[in-house]
């Protein structure tokens, strides 16, 4: 439970004691109201691009009057690099929501579209709004953040968590202001963060969290009151790059374990090859006990046991340039163990 002064943390779905959950009171785990129940003469926009922003879609549509949705435009994608729709246009589209992709929100009509609308909600949209699209909605911009403000401000939050080894997470519901993720915070959504999470399983689970953390805020969106962050307690995450995932062996088990699990599948861990390829390393965990060199093969058969700062690391799962990804011991089968740079 996150305790902040004046402001009331709602805990997520079916995490704590004593029957609270999220959920607006009469609701099921997992039932989503219907029309009759929500305030259909509120009238909405959406603004998100990627999957996980899907199931908080599908809520506002079910709940509010959904006017439009404003995502990013098709971009290449894939080994093919062919132009693919984001997925919140597909859902939008099987839903016969009005839809718009515009390149830009800046100088493209984009304030005057969202004067029509009470309350615009934004999930990972993918660009820093101007304060002429915040201020257009009666109600304002709700921004749906993948942390618990002010710990995570930026554009990685779920993978800079897991490799912070923060042991709770959540979703935050904010007024949003023109500076990065520093608007005044609704409620927070707290949930557990295990020690073994990965960047998948979390995804999958702050979806879910924020159409949770969309419908509590729908049942008060006319009243809600906004709590100002403490800027001193923020931390911040930026967009990653390719290069954010070579794993550097001077680091200790636990960090490597963190690092791996945080950045698969996006952006990716690796270690570079001659030639300037790039090994992936898909899966890894840490063997205590075990000594070995830094960045070095143990002497340990049909394994791959690596040494760093306080032991080894094991590669269980990895992918060579061009290939497929294979446990380790269907990839010894056709590889000797390669060297590879430290750092």
């Amino acid at each position: 439970m996150i305790t902040k002064p004046g402001l009331a943390a709602v805990p997520a779905a079916g995490l704590l004691p004593g029957g609270r959950d999220g959920r607006a009171p009469g609701l099921n785990p997992g039932q989503a109201r219907q029309p009759s129940d929500a305030a259909p003469t509120v009238r909405t926009a959406f603004l998100g691009t990627p999957e996980i922003a899907v199931p908080a879609l599908r809520l506002l549509a079910k709940r509010t009057d959904l006017r439009l949705v404003i995502t990013q435009p098709d971009r290449p994608a894939g080994r093919g690099n062919r132009l693919t729709p984001p997925a919140v246009k597909v859902a939008a589209q099987e839903l016969g929501l009005p839809l718009w992709q515009p390149e830009t929100t800046k100088g493209s009509g984009a304030a005057e579209r969202l004067t029509s609308v009470d309350l615009a909600v934004v999930l990972a949209y993918g660009e820093l709004l101007r304060e002429p699209v915040l201020n257009a909605p009666r109600l304002g911009c709700v921004n749906l953040h993948g942390s618990l403000l002010p710990r995570w401000r930026g554009a990685s939050p779920l993978q800079a968590a897991i490799r912070a080894g923060d042991s709770t997470t959540g979703m935050t519901v904010m007024r949003m202001v023109r500076a990065l993720d520093a608007g005044p915070i609704f409620s927070l959504h707290p949930i557990p963060l295990p020690d073994d999470a990965t960047l998948p399983w979390l995804h999958d689970r702050m979806a879910d969290l924020a159409a949770t953390a969309l419908d509590h805020h729908l049942t008060e969106a006319e009243t809600a009151t906004a709590v100002p962050q403490d800027d001193s307690q923020a931390t911040y995450c930026r967009k990653l790059t390719a290069d954010d995932g070579k794993l550097d062996f001077t680091k200790s088990m636990a960090e490597l374990d963190r690092w791996v699990r945080a950045y698969t599948p996006a952006p990716g861990c690796w270690v570079p090859l001659p030639g300037g390829q790039r090994l992936r390393i898909l899966a890894l965990k840490p063997r205590p006990g075990i000594t070995a060199p830094l960045g070095e093969r143990a002497n340990e058969p049909r394994t791959l046991l690596i040494g760093c700062a306080d032991g080894a690391v094991e590669i269980t799962r990895l992918q060579s340039p061009g290939g497929s990804p294979l446990n380790s011991a269907d990839w010894l089968n056709g590889h000797g163990w390669p060297l590879f740079e430290l750092g």
